[in-house]
This record gives structure tokens, C-alpha cells and sequence, in this order.
């Protein structure tokens, strides 16, 4: 089943989710190993750049996702929580997605407005700023304090769903990933 049922996520949202999911991550242990490293190093620069990777597949994942999520709407959750804890889930999920669209952007902004290039796997991307290094100390502030955010939203995100699997005994946690043994 590709598309949403009223009862389980489809393939489709599955994949787009664990892959989002998976290149999150990566984001985030590329750039908390790279402080480990001497600035000017090589392996320094290649988780550097490796972050950058993972951080714009985060941003090509989201965009179908986000799209997806619109046209397929989730399956509800059996049985049903409570209006305070729907709109906590609710509020969450889209501070995610909204979080997986702003760190891309903010670090290719912040890249281009210290004077670098942003590629792509070799692909450069277009430069929408001009170099502005007052800037660029600002967007990569932001960008910083986001990507804390969107960990300890991810933590919080998965931690609620062992919750709703263990403690509340919904289908949280199974409509995404089918049933558990």
C-alpha cells in the first residue's frame, strides 16, 4: 500500500520519514564528531562537508514529505488521545518539518554570506547572497541554535513514541512501523 490508510502510514510516508529520519541524524553526528578534530584538519573538513551533504538531503526529503503529508493525510491513533496531547503531537510534527526546511536553508545562507560556495555533491548550488560576513556570524547563530532545537525535539519525538507504544498501549508507534513482537 503506497498511500495512507486509515489505520497504518503507507510505503511511501514510511520511507520519506525513516530517510528524513536517517539523514537528521547524520547531520547531527557529522557536525558533534567534527568538533573532536583540529580546525584546518582534513577529517575536519570532510565531516564539515559531509554535514553539509546530509543537511541538504534533509532539505530534498522534506520538500516530497511535507508535500506528501498534505495530500495523505496520517491515519488516526487508536484509540484516540486526549485534544491536548493531539495538539502537543500535532505542534510537534510541524516544528519538525519546519525545522528540517529553516537548518538547510540557513546554513547554505550563512555559507554563502561568509563567501563560500555551497555544492552539492560537486553540483554548486546558486549563490543567493552576497558575502556579508556580519551576517553569515548571525544566520550561523541561528542555524546553531536550531539544529539544538531540532535534537531535542528528535529526542523528544522519538522518546513520545516508545511512550505511546509502552505506556499507553496505542497504535502510535505501530502505524508507522507495523506491528512489534
Amino acid at each position: 500500500m503506497l498511500r495512507n490508510s486509515s489505520q497504518s502510514y503507507g510505503r511511501i510516508a514510511r520511507a520519506l520519514h525513516w530517510l528524513c529520519a536517517l539523514a537528521v541524524i547524520a547531520a547531527l553526528v557529522f557536525i558533534e564528531i567534527k568538533g573532536n578534530f583540529p580546525k584546518g584538519s582534513a577529517v575536519r573538513g570532510g565531516l564539515s562537508y559531509a554535514h553539509i551533504q546530509a543537511g541538504l538531503i534533509v532539505l530534498l526529503l522534506a520538500l516530497p514529505r511535507l508535500g506528501w503529508r498534505l495530500g495523505n493525510p496520517p491515519p488516526a491513533i487508536t484509540p484516540r488521545p486526549g485534544r491536548a496531547a493531539a495538539l502537543l503531537a500535532h505542534a510537534g510534527h510541524w516544528a519538525l518539518y519546519g525545522l528540517m526546511l529553516a537548518l538547510p536553508i540557513l546554513g547554505i545562507a550563512f555559507i554563502q554570506a561568509n563567501g563560500r560556495e555551497v555544492s552539492f555533491f560537486g553540483l554548486t548550488l546558486p549563490a543567493l547572497l552576497s558575502p556579508a560576513p556580519a551576517l553569515g556570524k548571525q544566520l550561523k547563530d541561528v542555524h546553531e541554535l536550531l539544529g539544538n532545537v531540532l535534537l531535542w525535539l528528535s529526542i523528544l519525538h522519538a522518546a513520545a513514541a516508545v511512550w505511546h507504544h509502552r505506556l499507553l498501549k496505542d497504535d502510535t508507534l505501530t502505524r508507522l512501523i507495523g506491528p512489534l513482537r
